[in-house]
């Protein structure tokens, strides 16, 4: 009888290449994944759900249901009963808009222990018994839910820069004369102070006004360390640092606005420091409460995460906008990865539990960094981006590695991303296609600001007057239709026709920079059922890009390839009844990873599961038909005694 597994550890990678893992794991430098992958199954043609971008997949990997059925259909949801252009969408970070049941949900009715760690979509939680921890956005501290455009807010404020010099969401002082400091030694000839006015960037629950201090002692060789405090006494300090240097988590607390007190952990970072302090540059990372951010509230029993810390999306933005540099950059995710992983274990070793469900997601911030790079930039810039690139993949094994030190043989380990990346091609814009057949037009007004926009969204907000088709979202086109859009101008009868001139429209636009045509595909609604997309959420028309152009991801089909980059996901099984150092070939799709756990750990399946157990991966995929049969040759046995037992005592033998 195959031996199965009694627990299940999955860890989820945003945007993790197979290809890259597998030239990494030969070259040496993921020896936890290599592993993994030796003594397991490892997907080679394992795809994802269209469009392939964050919010959909992880549903899809959470429920084991098509975009249409779970109806997370992309990155944003559109409000309904507005107008549908991009100004009335949202983000997708919300458990109430997926329709769908979460295999922790249907194995939490089954009396089964879950915890689940950062999974997009996961909050509020719905379990009894299990532990949600985050959920509302890429990490602990970070609310996406409802916000427009790639908005993020933080409990109690994301990343900011205090400088000499001008950088977005930072601190800008000056230096004088230090004066009043109390307990400090060798403050030098001519010791420097800044009063910092903490600017909190992206609060949710506003803080009052408040000052720290930065103190700069003269050495013998000028300035070469700093000191942060939140007063101008020695016990006041945070931290002391010289350049280059990362602090230890600090704890502290930040008075707040309504009266109450919150403790914040984080770690700063020295960036910067001439020795005459013309310049100087202190990373001050994301203030996380130390609780409050786990379903429920008693289930993180206070202990302090003193590795590690968090940062706001790992500092792409940053790095974007070219507050840090790529080495910082890359540290920073480390110290998010560090923090995952110690939060991982400490929740895991301080209760019972039968499912571990995690998302992690600096690979995807890294490919929407650097990918392009990686593909056309110079020598040397293509030199540090491939370098980024491997350091980024190396700290994730690292923390795979930390986690499954709560694992035991017994445990079925699923290693798993939602979508693959390629290069930056041209921008496509849809209006560009559409408003040359009269079909769209678009104001001079803005749909959403944002600070980056690596999702290539349509910025403007659409002359409902003019227009017979809006584009919205990453891949689709509405029909402006009368009766159901607020200003619509289509009437019912010419819906169908409208839909076929967008289709024409957008299949035979050429691209005038590169005389290519951008849109691989271009599908009406009731034909888009075969992508897995149907319902109220999905528009009139769905259209894919060929992958030389548009971003990384969300807008390419899942078997695109480009450049180093391909859309195809991983997916590795390890434990019990799976079979070791097996290449599975068997094409595969992310909504068969719940069926399969559910199979091998007999979890109920949820109610709107659709995919398919992944019965190749398994060593013996007849397992459940022989212990059925075991049961029914015990059956008759039993059947046969009893009937025995129940005949008259001369009937027991032939010769009476």
């Amino acid at each position: 009888m195959a031996k199965t597994p009694t627990k299940v550890m999955l860890i989820g990678l945003d945007c993790a290449l197979p290809h890259m893992v597998e030239r990494y794991v030969a070259e040496g430098y993921l020896p936890t994944i290599k592993k993994l992958i030796e003594k397991g199954t490892f997907a080679t043609h394992c795809m994802p759900p269209y469009p392939t971008v964050t919010p959909p997949n992880w549903a899809t990997i959470g429920t084991g249901s098509f975009a249409g059925t779970h109806g997370v259909t992309d990155f944003h949801n559109h409000t309904a009963g507005t107008n549908p252009g991009n100004e009335n969408i949202t983000q997708n970070w919300d458990r109430e808009r997926i329709n769908a049941e979460f295999i922790w949900e249907a194995a939490d009715k089954a009396g089964k222990k879950c915890v689940v760690l950062t999974y997009p979509g996961s909050a509020p939680t719905r379990m009894t018994n299990g532990v949600i921890v985050g959920g509302n956005g890429f990490h602990v501290g970070e609310n996406r839910k409802g916000l427009p455009g790639l908005d993020s807010t933080f409990y109690v404020c994301e990343d900011f820069i205090v400088s000499t010099d001008i950088y977005p969401n930072g601190f800008r002082g000056e230096f004088a004369d230090a004066d009043g400091w109390e307990g400090f030694e060798a403050l030098g000839d001519d010791p420097q102070e800044m009063e910092v006015r903490l600017p909190f960037p992206k609060s949710i629950k506003k803080p009052v006004d408040t000052t720290w201090w930065v103190l700069a002692p003269e050495g013998e060789n000028g300035y070469e360390e700093i000191t942060l405090a939140t007063g101008k006494t020695a016990d006041s300090t945070l931290c002391t640092l010289k350049k280059g240097q990362w602090s230890e988590m600090i704890f502290t607390t930040i008075a707040m606005e309504d009266g109450t007190e919150e403790e914040v952990h984080f770690r700063c970072k020295l960036i910067e420091l001439a020795d005459d302090l013309s310049e100087f540059k202190l990373l001050v990372g994301t203030m996380a409460p130390t609780k409050g951010w786990a379903e429920p509230a008693e289930a993180w029993n206070g202990n302090r995460i003193t590795k590690g810390s968090i940062h706001s999306n790992g500092g792409m933005i940053m790095a974007m906008l070219g507050s840090i540099d790529l080495d910082t950059y890359v540290e920073m995710n480390e110290n998010l990865s560090m923090w995952n992983a110690e939060c991982a274990v400490n929740l895991l070793e301080n209760q019972e539990w039968d499912l571990f469900y995690m998302h992690s997601h600096p690979i995807d911030w890294m490919y929407h960094l650097v990918m392009t790079d990686m593909h056309e930039g110079s020598p040397a810039v293509r030199e540090k981006a491939w370098e980024v690139h491997r350091r980024i993949y190396e700290l994730e094994d690292r923390m795979i590695e930390r986690i499954l030190s709560q694992a035991d043989k017994d445990t079925l380990v699923v290693l798993v991303s939602d979508h693959g990346a390629t290069p930056d091609g041209p921008v496509f814009d849809p209006y560009k296609a559409l408003e040359p057949a009269g079909l769209a037009f678009k104001t001079d007004s803005k749909a959403m600001e944002n600070e980056v926009n690596p999702i290539a969204l349509s910025q403007n907000i659409p002359d409902y007057a003019r227009s017979k088709a809006v584009p919205q979202r990453e891949v689709y086109v509405y029909v402006n239709l009368k009766g159901r859009d607020p200003e619509g101008i289509v009437e019912p009868e010419d819906y169908e026709k409208v839909q076929r001139e967008i289709c024409d429209a957008l299949l035979t636009y050429v691209d005038p920079e590169t005389g290519k045509r951008p849109v691989a595909l271009a599908l009406p609604k009731r034909e888009a059922r075969i992508l897995g997309l149907y319902g109220d959420r999905v528009g009139d028309v769905v259209y894919a890009l060929y992958p030389e152009f548009g971003g990384q991801h969300g807008h390419m089909l899942p078997t695109a390839e480009y450049g180093p980059g391909k859309l195809g996901v991983l997916l590795v099984l390890n434990g019990p009844n799976v079979k070791k150092n097996f290449r599975m070939e068997r094409s595969c799709w992310l909504w068969d990873v719940v069926p399969t756990i559910c199979e091998l750990l007999g979890f109920p399946k949820p109610e709107t599961c659709e995919g398919a157990v992944l019965y190749q991966a398994l060593k013996d995929p007849n397992f459940k038909d022989k212990e059925l049969e075991k049961l029914r040759e015990g059956m008759k046995r039993m059947e046969a005694a009893m009937a025995r037992d129940s005949r008259e005592p001369w009937d027991h033998h032939d010769c009476a």
